[in-house]
């Protein structure tokens, strides 16, 4: 279980890359249907992406047009990206 005070987030990209973000203050969902903003102890939650994610904390990092899924659980997101470079 993740213990720092903010959110961690780990991401994985079409099954090859992946990376690790710590201190997270805020992610930025906006997707086709809705727009959501993942906070620290944020309730569980599972979604499918179809638009961008913008990870905010000590660097800000951001993942336009893709695809893909995420959730989030015990202050750990994760995003699986399937698809990059989508049209919205």
């Amino acid at each position: 279980m993740h213990k720092s005070d903010e959110i961690k987030v780990i991401v994985l990209d079409s099954g090859v890359d992946i990376e690790e973000i710590e201190n997270v203050k805020i992610v930025r969902i906006k997707s086709d249907n809705y727009n959501l903003l993942i906070f620290k102890d944020y309730m569980p939650l599972i979604g499918e992406i179809n638009g961008s994610i913008i990870v905010e904390g000590d660097i800000t990092k951001k993942y336009e047009n893709i695809r893909g899924f995420y959730s989030i659980s015990r202050n750990i997101f994760h995003l699986i990206i399937s698809e990059k470079g989508i049209e919205e």
